[in-house]
C-alpha cells in the first residue's frame, strides 16, 4: 500500500496555488472586510458573520466559537477527512503532484483507519463488479431509459446492477482477495444463520446507486427492486429499495446522496433542493438543478441541516404527495425553521414526484422548483384535504402549522404568517397569536439538542478596549526591528515597560484573532496603528479623569483647584482625540 508522505515544500507549494479565500469561499459565502474577508462560521451557528480569512497569512479563524487553522484544517474539518485525504484533494486542485512514500512501520497506522481504507477498496471493486454487470443487462438499460435517465448520467453517477444471485458478488469480491468480514463490514453480504461461517449478497436483482462521501469516494450503495433471485422462495413483495447499513463508512443521518456534486451549485445559486429518491436526485441533476441533494435511507436529522447550512440557508422539500410524506414533511419544516432556513415547498402534479415531472419535460420540474410556496402556503392547503369540516381543519392547522411559525426566529416573519394563517382559516390575528403561544414544540426542540455542540460557545475572552487596542499592536509588529520607534516609545510612555509586558502575556492565546482584528482596518497600516493609539490613549485619559473626579470629591482648597487645572487639560486633549 502506497501512502502520501509530504514534504514541507509542497505543502508550502499548495498553498501559494490555493488562495485560501478560493478554498473556503466554495463552502461559505465571504465578503471583503479589509484586507481579510469574513462570512458567517460554518462550523457553529450565528447570526452575525464572525469568521474570518486572511488571504496574506493564509489561515482563517472565528470569533465565535475558536476554530482557526490553515487550508488542510478547513478541509479536513468541513469535509469530515483526514489529513492525507485533504492533502490529495488540494494537491489535485493545485495540479500539484504529491511524492510518493512507504510507511516502513504499518503498525504505526491506527487499526480503524487501516480497517476504513480496506473497506473503500471492497466498496470501490463492488462498484466496478455492479457497473459491468449492467453493461451486460440490455434490458436493464431500456428500463433506465425509460426511466429517463440517459446514457451519460448512467455513467456519471455510476450506476450499476446487483445480479440476481445470492453470491455473485461475493464470489467475486474473494476472489479479489478480501475476506468475507471485509465484505459484511462494507455492508455488501450478510452472513448466513443456516450456515455458520457462510455470507450471501445482501443486494440481489436491483439497479445500483453508489452513494459518495464529500471527496467523491464510494462510500455505501442504495438498491431499486428489478428482479427476484431466480427460484426464490422469499415470500411476499422485496422492499422497493434496500440500502446498506450504517457501516464504518457509512452514517446515513450524515450522508446526503449527490452532496459532493452540488456542493458547488448550491453555493453558486443559493439554493438546496433536497428530494427524496434516487431517480428524483440523477434526473434532477440530469434536467439542469446540479442544487440538488437526496436523503439516504431515513429521515432528514439536524447533521444533514448542519451540514447543508454551511452553503446556504435557502431550502426548497420536494414531497412526496401522500399522508406519509407530508407528515414527514412537516417534521423536516419544523427542524429546518428552527434552523433558520427560508423553506419553500412545490407542488407537483397528484401522484407524480420530480422524476416524473423531469422525464415528461425538465421544464416542467424547473417551473415547479421556482414556483414554489413557503411551508406555510403549502402546508395551509396540503392539510385541507380529508378534514371532516372548517371546525376540524383549524384545529389541524392550529395542532400541526402553528408550531412551525413557532419555531421561526424572526418576529417579522412570524407576524407575516400569523396574518397569512388568519385570513386563511378565518379567524382574527389576535386568536391565531394567542394560539400560537401555547403552540407546542418538543419535537423541534429535541431534534435541535440532538445536534449537541453546534451552538458557538461564550467568547474566549472579554477583553477591554485598551487591551485590544495594545494586542493588535504588539502581535502585529512584534519583530521589533519592524515596529516603527515613535511608536514603541509612545507605547511605552502611556503603558509602561511593565504593563505593556504583561498585556502581551495575557493575551498570548488570542494572537490570531487579534491580528485578524488589526488587518479588518484595511490596508493602511500606519492609520490603523495611529487609530488604535488613540484608542488606548482615550481609554487612559478616562481612566485618570474619573480617578480624578473621585478625588475632588474628598479635597478642597488649593489642592481642589490644582485637580481641577488637571482634569480640564485632561478634557481638551480628549477633545483633540475625537477630532
Amino acid at each position: 500500500m502506497v501512502y502520501y508522505v509530504p514534504m514541507d515544500s509542497q505543502v508550502q507549494e499548495i498553498k501559494e496555488k490555493l488562495p485560501i479565500n478560493e478554498v473556503i469561499g466554495q463552502y461559505v459565502q465571504l465578503r471583503r472586510a479589509g484586507r481579510n474577508f469574513v462570512g458567517k462560521c460554518p462550523f457553529h451557528k450565528e447570526r452575525t458573520p464572525s469568521f474570518h480569512v486572511s488571504p496574506e497569512r493564509n489561515s482563517y479563524m472565528c470569533f465565535g466559537c475558536g476554530e482557526k487553522g490553515d487550508i488542510f484544517t478547513f478541509v479536513q474539518k468541513i469535509d469530515g477527512v483526514d489529513f492525507v485525504t485533504a492533502l490529495k484533494q488540494l494537491a489535485e486542485r493545485a495540479g500539484v503532484v504529491l511524492k510518493q512514500h512507504s510507511y516502513i512501520d504499518e503498525a504505526e497506522r491506527t487499526e480503524s483507519k487501516h480497517k476504513e481504507e480496506k473497506l473503500l477498496e471492497v466498496c470501490e471493486e463492488a462498484t466496478k463488479f455492479f457497473e459491468s454487470q449492467l453493461a451486460s443487462r440490455k434490458e436493464i438499460v431500456e428500463y433506465l431509459h425509460a426511466r429517463g435517465v440517459k446514457d451519460e448520467t448512467v455513467k456519471e453517477w455510476r450506476l450499476g446492477y446487483a445480479p440476481a444471485s445470492w453470491e455473485d458478488l461475493s464470489k467475486y469480491l474473494l476472489g479479489k482477495g478480501y475476506t468475507k468480514d471485509d465484505v459484511v463490514e462494507a455492508g455488501l453480504a450478510v452472513k448466513s444463520e443456516r450456515k455458520p461461517g457462510e455470507v450471501y449478497d445482501r443486494f440481489r436483482g436491483r439497479i445500483m446507486f453508489p452513494l459518495f462521501d464529500a471527496s467523491g469516494k464510494v462510500i455505501a450503495f442504495s438498491g431499486r427492486f428489478f428482479e427476484k433471485v431466480l427460484g426464490s422462495k422469499e415470500e411476499g413483495d422485496p422492499a422497493k429499495y434496500v440500502n446498506s447499513p450504517e457501516t464504518l463508512l457509512f452514517k446515513k443521518s450524515k450522508v446526503l446522496y449527490g452532496f459532493d456534486r452540488a456542493r458547488a451549485a448550491i453555493r453558486k445559486a443559493d439554493c438546496i433542493l433536497l428530494v427524496e429518491g434516487q431517480f428524483d436526485l440523477i434526473l434532477a441533476h440530469q434536467s439542469g438543478l446540479p442544487f440538488t441533494v437526496a436523503l439516504s435511507g431515513t429521515a432528514l436529522t439536524p447533521e444533514h441541516l448542519s451540514l447543508l447550512g454551511r452553503l446556504s440557508k435557502r431550502l426548497v422539500l420536494a414531497l412526496d404527495g401522500d399522508s406519509a410524506g407530508i407528515r414527514a414533511g412537516l417534521k423536516s419544516a419544523a427542524m429546518a425553521l428552527q434552523a433558520g432556513f427560508d423553506v419553500k415547498i412545490p407542488t407537483f402534479e397528484s401522484g407524480k414526484d420530480p422524476a416524473d415531472l423531469a422525464r415528461e419535460n425538465p421544464e416542467l420540474l424547473k417551473a415547479a422548483v421556482r414556483t414554489s410556496r413557503t411551508a406555510i402556503e403549502f402546508f395551509l392547503e396540503a392539510l385541507r384535504p380529508g378534514t371532516r369540516d372548517d371546525r376540524a381543519y383549524k384545529l389541524l392547522i392550529e395542532q400541526q402549522l402553528l408550531p412551525l411559525v413557532k419555531v421561526m426566529q424572526s418576529p417579522i416573519d412570524q407576524a407575516h404568517f400569523v396574518r397569512i394563517v388568519a385570513q386563511r382559516i378565518g379567524a382574527p390575528e389576535d386568536a391565531v397569536r394567542i394560539a400560537l403561544q401555547k403552540s407546542r414544540v418538543h419535537s423541534v426542540q429535541e431534534a435541535v439538542a440532538e445536534e449537541g455542540g453546534e451552538a458557538a460557545p461564550e467568547p474566549v475572552s472579554l477583553l477591554l478596549p485598551l487591551e485590544r487596542a495594545a494586542g493588535m499592536l504588539v502581535f502585529k509588529f512584534e519583530d521589533k526591528d519592524k515596529m516603527p520607534s515613535d511608536m514603541r516609545v509612545r507605547l511605552v510612555e502611556l503603558l509602561g515597560q511593565e504593563r505593556l509586558a504583561a498585556i502581551e502575556t495575557k493575551l498570548g492565546q488570542e494572537r490570531e484573532r487579534l491580528l485578524f482584528e488589526f488587518e479588518s482596518f484595511g490596508t493602511d497600516e500606519a492609520a490603523s496603528a495611529e487609530a488604535l493609539l488613540q484608542t488606548i490613549e482615550r481609554s487612559i485619559l478616562e481612566d485618570e479623569m474619573k480617578s480624578l473626579r473621585e478625588e475632588l470629591y474628598r479635597v478642597g482648597g488649593q489642592e481642589s483647584a490644582v485637580l481641577g487645572k488637571r482634569l480640564l487639560d485632561l478634557k481638551r486633549r480628549q477633545q483633540e482625540l475625537r477630532k
